[in-house]
């Protein structure tokens, strides 16, 4: 114990490091947690039928289902360029190369890991806003959460997750700027209303918040725990 230690002995210090890694543990897991339960809650809220005036003012404000103009057509264009179609194949490159080039199958563990997760929640999450709803005027709510934008947000974020791990501003603002873009595409030529866009947004950054906690954001990166922290 020394002036230059604070007084402290090494066996305190010990546990004090323990301690601050553990609350850090804890404390990473708030925003996915946070953003999980916005997602349950505005579930809940679109079956409660609490969000349907929105949906119709947005939609009349879009005029989606009228006749078409140059604003849907550029609309559509981009729906129909960021579809899943168009994405699961570069993706997969993507993910293959990586895990040639690192000689790992991580990549592909959270490839498959990810794809999963969501393809169950989001067509569970259907189902039962199909089957449990009472009537579907004014609104259906069985497109509840939108597909599309579940898959463009988590597979601009793979892909940059998977190539740059800490680049978690690039991460973050490549998966908001496609969710949006394809939202605002759907809403616009009426193959979605805005609910179904804000829910697939809410559970894309949900599983997004939860791959970047798991292991500092860096569980797209193939090299071994040591390698990292050298």
């Amino acid at each position: 114990m020394s002036w230059f230690d604070g007084g402290y002995t090494a066996q305190e210090r010990t546990a004090a490091g323990i301690v601050s890694m553990n609350r850090r543990g804890r404390t990473k897991w708030i925003i996915p947690v946070a953003v999980a339960a916005c997602y349950v809650l505005f579930t809940l809220a679109v079956h409660l039928r609490m969000l349907d005036f929105l949906d119709l003012a947005v939609r009349s404000a879009a005029h989606a289902g009228h006749v078409w103009g140059p604003v849907q057509i550029r609309a559509a264009r981009i729906v129909h360029g960021l579809q899943p179609a168009h994405l699961v194949v570069p993706l997969v490159l993507v993910v293959v190369v990586l895990s040639l080039i690192r000689r790992s199958l991580r990549p592909l563990a959270v490839m498959a890991v990810v794809g999963g997760l969501v393809i169950i929640v989001t067509l569970g999450t259907k189902w039962l806003m199909a089957h449990t709803e009472t009537t579907a005027t004014p609104v259906a709510h069985g497109s509840f959460p939108s597909g599309h934008t579940v898959s463009v947000v988590l597979g601009v974020a793979l892909v940059v997750h998977l190539l740059a791990p800490r680049a978690l501003r690039v991460l973050w603002a490549g998966a908001a700027a496609a969710g949006l873009f394809m939202g605002t595409g759907l809403v616009v030529i009426g193959a979605h209303w805005v609910s179904d866009v804000v829910g697939g947004l809410l559970l894309g950054f949900a599983v997004l918040a939860g791959v970047t906690a798991i292991d500092g954001g860096t569980l797209g990166d193939g090299r071994a725990a040591g390698e990292r922290s050298a």
